[in-house]
Order: structure tokens, then sequence, then C-alpha cells
């Protein structure tokens, strides 16, 4: 799924369509605490044992540090996600550690005594009427190894859950805190929840309310221009004439965009690692609605039921995303959040051959990105309905669009509800 987001020069209301999770990591907590928070094991990286990241006579080596699973269960409807990360103890740089790198160490307990523990509780005193799901999401580059978290317990009203992250420096050997991604963004916990209040409000004229922000964690991401940081927010919102909802955000303060996060998948599974056995992200969703599809029929799958090509031209792609309200504002926000490139709109209207064909509102959206070879026109088709938004979005260079405009426009008329 993918993401949506808030801007300081649209103002829109975005939904989030599900999400769920346990504990606040990398709150910069000091003393006897790892960056998450939890109490430190007597292994963890503030022991009277020397720093890994302190100068010695040999390097530590993490080419081999990768991220595995502490517990991955599927017992009836709860879900286990619980991740670690693993590394070659029989190395030079860990003899006087014992073979044990404190840093890692140091992650991994905080792991293992924390949403570890959760688990183990809650398995000990189950029923029949409740369920835990612990869903994580492992993000694997050159720099960095990273889990995001989340966990919920079920019956629950009111909440996504609880959002932890984990993240480790591979090239400084360090265990993150939220506080190693604030400083140098000149931030602190009190600005960024004056940020969000300021992004959300602005976004409602509803009278809804920002009451809580809550720093959960962080997660660095490739920009293009370089890494950018994404803050992990549990954000509780007030709604008028309605109950408060604790939802998660992402806010990228080098952007000023505030993202509503789904709880049942954070990101965009193509983004993440594909691990084996896969995690429930890489798993076919179970769905007991429609899903929008069109005649695929000659062309090349490139990811099935997600990405197909025409003669090498035109790239096709159906997305599913988190309903947005009805509105050629909600609309064009959706569209921007979803590309790389700045958009030069030429058309957003609403389509009533496509409302005709699907019975619920569609926008026809044809724009430009993209620069010189680069140049690219897009036509999207924008489709709501009460439980999710789907986009059938298109796009061919610009030198060739009137070439391939009929066989686009052909595919756009074929847009069926698929069981």
């Amino acid at each position: 799924m993918k993401l949506i987001k808030f801007s300081k020069n649209i103002l829109s209301i975005i939904l989030a369509l599900s999400l769920v999770f346990i504990a606040t990591a990398c709150s910069g907590q000091t003393g006897n605490t790892s960056p998450s928070g939890v109490p430190a094991s007597p292994t963890a990286s503030d022991s009277a044992k020397p720093s890994a990241s302190a100068s010695s006579e040999v390097k530590i080596d993490n080419s081999s540090a990768r991220i595995t699973a502490m517990t991955q269960e599927y017992s009836g409807d709860n879900i286990a996600e619980i991740l670690m990360i693993s590394y070659d103890g029989d190395q030079p740089g860990l003899e006087q550690y014992g073979g044990k790198n404190p840093e890692i160490e140091a992650f991994n307990n905080t792991i293992k005594f924390g949403i570890q523990q959760t688990y183990n509780d809650f398995m000990d005193t189950a029923d029949d009427v409740s369920w835990i799901e612990i869903r994580s999401y492992p993000f694997t580059g050159e720099d960095y190894l990273q889990i995001v978290t989340t966990s919920c317990t079920y019956p629950s009203y009111g909440t996504d859950g609880d959002l932890y992250s984990y993240n480790f420096d591979l090239k400084e050997n360090r265990f993150m805190s939220v506080d190693d991604v604030l400083e140098p963004l000149q931030l602190d916990s009190a600005r960024v929840a004056e940020d969000v209040r300021s992004l959300v409000e602005d976004a409602y004229d509803d009278g809804t309310t920002v009451d809580d922000v809550n720093i959960a964690g962080f997660l660095i991401v490739q920009g293009p221009s370089g890494p950018i940081t994404q803050l992990l927010l549990q954000v509780n919102i007030e709604y008028p004439g309605a109950d408060t909802w604790d939802s998660f955000f992402g806010y990228t303060p080098e952007l000023g965009e505030l993202a509503v996060l789904n709880s049942y998948c954070l990101f965009d599974p193509y983004d993440m690692d594909q691990l084996d056995p896969p995690l429930a992200y890489q798993m076919e969703p179970e769905q007991d609605y429609p899903v929008l599809s069109f005649d695929t029929t000659g062309l090349e799958v490139l990811t099935p039921d997600y990405e197909y090509s025409y003669d090498g031209m035109i790239y096709f792609s159906i997305e599913e995303l988190s309903p947005a309200p009805y509105g050629e504002d909600a609309v064009l926000e959706q569209i921007e959040s979803l590309e790389p490139y700045t958009i030069s709109i030429t058309t957003l209207t609403e389509s009533p051959e496509h409302k005709k064909l699907l019975n619920c509102p569609c926008w026809l959206v044809v724009y430009d990105e993209g620069e010189n070879e680069d140049a690219r026109q897009c036509t999207d088709v924008y489709v709501q309905t009460d439980t999710a938004d789907f986009r059938v979005h298109t796009s061919v260079s610009a030198d060739f669009a009137q070439d391939y405009h009929d066989e686009i426009g052909l595919r756009l008329a074929t847009l069926y509800w698929a069981e």
C-alpha cells in the first residue's frame, strides 16, 4: 500500500485504512535504558564493557549482519513477527567482547525484553476471545539495518495499537535512538508535536484537533538527494462529534509532509526485505470485497496483479489505497503522494463513463512529470469506494504519448470489479 500525505499547500482530510502495534521505541531515554526506553540487559552497551564502537586494533566487521526472525508464528488469529539481527561472532574484532557485539546485543535484548516478552505474556494468558497481531517491517540498506514493528491486542477500539522502531548503524556499529536523528534536524519532541498539530488541524475545517503526539521511532529512507528521516508517530486525534483515535503517522520534517500509515501494512511491500519464510506483508491478503482490475491480455507481467508493460513503452499499474475524502483536492493530494516527481496537471475531472461502468465516483487525471528525456505523460483513473480507493496508473514517454494514446484508452475502458 502506498503512503498518503498531507502537505501545507493542499488542505485535505486523509483517513487511514488500517494499522497496529505496542510501546514506544527510540524515545531517547537516558540512564539504564536502551534507545527504545526498555530496561537494558546486562549485555547492553551501557554496561561496564568497553564500547564496541570505541577504537580498537581490529575493527568490527558488520558485513555479515542481517535481519532474521526471533519469533515467527501464525497461530489461529495470532500473528507474531518478531525480528532481530544475526551476525558473525567468530571474528577478530569481537574477541575482546567474548564473541559478542555489545551494540547488536543491546538491540536484540531490547526486542527480547520488550515486544517478545509482550507476546509471551499474552500467550501465557490467552483465551478464546482475544488475539494479538505483531507485524514487522525490515529494511536492509548499505548503512542501516532497520526494523519497524506494530502490535495490537484485539478486540480493541480507538487505537491502531503501538509502534516501535529498532535502528542499527552498520558503519558506526551503533544502536540508534530518536535523539540521534532529532538533533541533526534541530528538532525536539515539543517542536515535532507543534508541527504535526499544525499540519493536521490545517487539513481539516471542522474543528478536528490533535490531543497528543508521541514519537515512537523513525526510519531513514533514501530520498532523491540522499538519506532523509521519517519520524514514526502515534497521534491521538479528536474528531468533532466522534470518538478520539490513536493513529500511526509518518512525518518527514525535511519535506514538511505528514502521511497516514495503514496499520495492516505500514509501507509499500516492494520497498521492504523479502524474507523466507514470508512475513504477512509478503502474503496475498484476504479480502471480503471486490478489487479493481482491467484487461491485461497481451501485456508483459512485471509484478502479478500489480505492474504490467506494453511494447516496452507503456507502464501500467493498479494500486489499492486508503480511502480519501471525495473531491478534487483529495484526489490530487493522493496522486502527488504516489509520484516521485513534481507533476503538472492537464486534466482532473470526474469521469461519468467510468462511474457508469463501476457504479462509484471516478476521476480521470492526466498529467506530465519529469523533464527532457525523462519526461512522461501519465493518465490515471482514480476510483473511490467506502472500503478502499484504487488507482489505475499509466505512464508513457512524452515523445511517444500520441502513438500509444489509443492503446491506453482501450485498456482504461475495460475496468471491472473482480471478486
